[in-house]
């Protein structure tokens, strides 16, 4: 067990303790981030026999719950927090939390480990009479996310949103705007824990399947397969594990008519592979998914309609993207992008291009000219798929493969030859 200071979970206490009587966030967040389940626990049963409720229901879940490290994590920093602030106002102190700053100029971009954050801060002080009161619905919002978790339920931004209305009836100082200030103190959040709000049962309705010989185990230990039938990809995806897999490589689809093509028609399964439905941008429970299943070693292809907008989707699993840029585990740096892409036109598409050509609109252009000022597309690659709109004007969907096959009949041949190729070409894999 890891030892804080010379008294171990005495230690930890009195350094949780001086960080806070220093206002010291960032201290307070190293502590919390590093200490381990079994201290935090004893500190945690301290505070119980004080009379703390929601000190007493982290305590269960770090000792009783099956969790993953990063929900550990955020349920200890939770709790560091929390602990904090009652030691400052138990000395009739202000308090201070500090959130990521995440925009466009406060993040960084690379090739590899995609976007990231420089690590400015936007500091909130109960000093501040503004902010105090923003700071205190978020209490409220911790409390809600502790009791959530402790009962083993979820939430969905919707859920917290009327909890947090119906509770600040009570306060009429308290009032909220909206679901979109809702909203806000749930990104706010997150940006202090440093962390994905999923690790906190905070979800999204499921978006995605995913289909191919591998077996995952779910947030619950509960193992299950996605050989036999595709299985929804549930918002806390990212809190699974990997039992097993047989594919050699996994194609996430924009589309549904592909995905299921592929599916009905044995490709994935003659091939070998994977698939993901992506369902459009992906949801932040598919990109984790997709990071997960790369991290052990299967290589990840991304199959899009041929348009600007599409570009991003692809990139957004390839690179990640600036909203998301203060979190880990949402995208694949060592996938690749697959198609559909320009230099198809004149090859596999070239007998019938005519026919599965659209103009680009005036927001389709404007994306592709906004494209080129993006940081994860400054690559020779992507400069020359956006030009290539621009110069065009034209885009087309991924059902012009179907197209290009000739005739139902010639669809699985098609496919096969297409997806085997791309495998190929742009990651080395033989199917």
């Amino acid at each position: 067990m890891a030892k804080h200071g010379k008294h171990g979970v005495d230690g930890l206490y009195a350094e949780i303790e001086a960080a806070a009587m220093a206002d010291d966030f960032e201290g307070l967040y190293s502590i919390a981030a590093s200490a381990s389940r079994q201290e935090f626990i004893r500190i945690l049963d301290r505070l119980v026999g004080e009379g703390h409720s929601a000190m007493g229901m982290a305590r269960d879940v770090l000792r009783d719950r099956r969790l993953t490290r990063d929900q550990e994590r955020a349920i200890m920093i939770l709790s560091a927090f929390c602990l904090g602030s009652m030691i400052r106002v138990e000395n009739a102190l202000p308090y201070t939390f500090k959130a990521l700053r995440v925009n466009r100029s406060s993040v960084e971009y690379d090739d590899v480990e995609g976007y990231s954050v420089k690590g400015d801060t936007v500091s909130m002080s109960t000093s501040n009479i503004d902010q105090a009161a923003s700071m205190a619905k978020l209490q409220f919002l911790i409390n809600h996310i502790i009791e959530t978790i402790a009962a083993n339920s979820v939430s969905t931004k919707r859920d917290c949103y009327y909890m947090l209305k119906n509770q600040f009836q009570k306060y009429p100082w308290m009032d909220l705007d909206g679901q979109g200030e809702s909203d806000r103190l749930i990104g706010t959040l997150e940006r202090i824990i440093r962390m994905q709000r999923e690790n906190l049962n905070i979800t999204a309705d499921p978006k995605g399947l995913i289909y191919g010989d591998i077996s995952l185990i779910d947030e619950e230990g509960k193992e299950f397969s996605c050989k036999e039938r595709e299985q929804s990809i549930t918002g806390l995806a990212g809190q699974w594990e990997v039992k097993s897999y047989g594919v050699k490589a996994l194609v996430a689809i924009e589309k549904t008519g592909v995905f299921m093509d592929l599916k009905k028609l044995k490709v994935a399964d003659g091939l070998k592979i994977g698939l993901i439905h992506l369902g459009g941008q992906p949801a932040r429970g598919c990109r984790a998914l997709i990071s997960l299943l790369s991290c052990k070693g299967i290589p990840i292809g991304v199959l899009t309609d041929l348009s600007p907008w599409s570009g991003m989707i692809a990139k957004s699993v390839l690179s990640g993207s600036i909203a998301s840029a203060h979190l880990r585990g949402l995208h694949a740096p060592g996938a690749a992008f697959l198609g559909i892409e320009s230099s198809d036109v004149d090859s596999w598409l070239k007998d019938v291009w005519k026919g599965v050509q659209e103009p680009l609109s005036d927001l389709d252009l404007a994306r592709a000219r906004n494209n080129l000022s993006l940081p994860y597309m400054q690559d020779g690659y992507w400069k020359g798929e956006n030009s290539w709109f621009i110069r065009n004007g034209k885009k087309t969907e991924l059902e012009a493969l179907g197209t290009a096959a000739g005739s139902p009949l010639k669809k699985k041949s098609f496919y096969e030859k297409y997806i085997r190729a791309k495998l190929k070409e742009k990651l080395g894999v033989k199917v």
